[in-house]
């Protein structure tokens, strides 16, 4: 060895030289080789601004298609596997495995569900953002997880609220593709500010809130189809996520942007039968997603 030394160990910077003839340079912690540079002491700043990046995205994506005591739908799981696919991308905010779970049919029973929100939602940061997205079947009040019997294992809008409120997250989303979605919104007050968090730099201004969007008035159905392939509601919203709905055409999609590019073109298609609906006192400038160059 030729370098520094101290305390008897190798200590700073210098060259390891081994038996086989080849040699290691760089810095030693008490004998220890740390790299070629030089190990940094970490910085703490005592009032540091949290950084946008530092936002992170814990999401839980349910999709029933499959029934046994109501009608199958069509295309439920195929719209929720779209929405896991797109928050796996970089525009959806790339999401690893252990921020994101997905449930489909058999996997989707209530208690599954209820554990995954509690267990997902729970290891979220006082400025992350949790996201529930569910597309399936839904009565007054409810979504009707797999193992819906006829009168059990509803699972009840104000459970849904409850878990929502006892995760530390700063912002919380809900998007349901659902017949009767709409009256989620009832739960909860008008005065409740909804803002949507950016996955990326443009959003460290948001204020805390909860964001509700739901595919159709509660008096409303949520409509499938076979030319689209999917659940209308679903699919302009992917496609408004993905960039459609970037009016400005600045790269980026907000809240505002969004709801408006889903009721034109859900109420057009579905000759006004279908109106999305968004609730509060939001920020119309949010970002929801990001636009890739093609």
């Amino acid at each position: 060895y030729s370098g520094q030394w101290a305390e008897g160990k190798i200590n700073g910077e210098g060259t390891l030289y081994l038996l086989d003839g080849t040699s290691v340079a760089g810095y030693w912690e008490n004998g220890v080789y740390v790299g070629e540079k030089e190990k940094e002491e970490p910085t703490v700043l005592a009032e540091a601004e949290p950084k946008a990046r530092s936002v992170k995205v814990w999401a839980v994506i349910i999709g029933v298609a499959s029934y046994n005591h109501m009608p199958t739908l069509r295309y439920t799981d195929d719209d929720a596997y779209r929405m896991f696919a797109f928050l796996k991308s970089p525009e959806g905010g790339a999401l690893p495995d252990r921020q994101i779970k997905l449930l489909i049919d058999e996997d989707a029973t209530k208690e599954r569900i209820v554990n995954a929100m509690r267990d997902v939602f729970a290891k979220a940061g006082p400025n992350d953002l949790v996201f529930l997205y569910y597309s399936g079947h839904g009565l007054k009040g409810s979504f009707l997880p797999i193992d819906f019997d006829g009168f059990n294992n509803r699972l009840e809008h104000q459970e849904i609220n409850e878990i929502l409120d006892e995760s530390p997250a700063k912002y919380k989303l809900c998007i349901a593709d659902a017949c009767h979605s709409g009256s989620l919104l009832a739960m909860k007050s008008g005065s409740v500010k909804n803002v949507l968090e950016s996955y990326y730099e443009t959003l460290a201004q948001a204020e805390a809130g909860t964001a509700l969007i739901m595919s159709s008035k509660s008096e409303e159905t949520s409509l499938e189809s076979s030319g689209l392939r999917q659940g209308v509601f679903s699919h302009f919203l992917i496609r408004g996520l993905k960039g459609e709905a970037d009016e400005d055409k600045n790269k980026v999609v907000t809240i505002g942007e969004l709801y408006n590019f889903l009721n034109n073109n859900v109420r057009k298609y579905t000759g006004n039968r279908q109106s999305p609906v968004i609730q509060g006192d939001y920020d119309q400038n949010m970002t929801v997603s990001v636009v890739r160059d093609e």
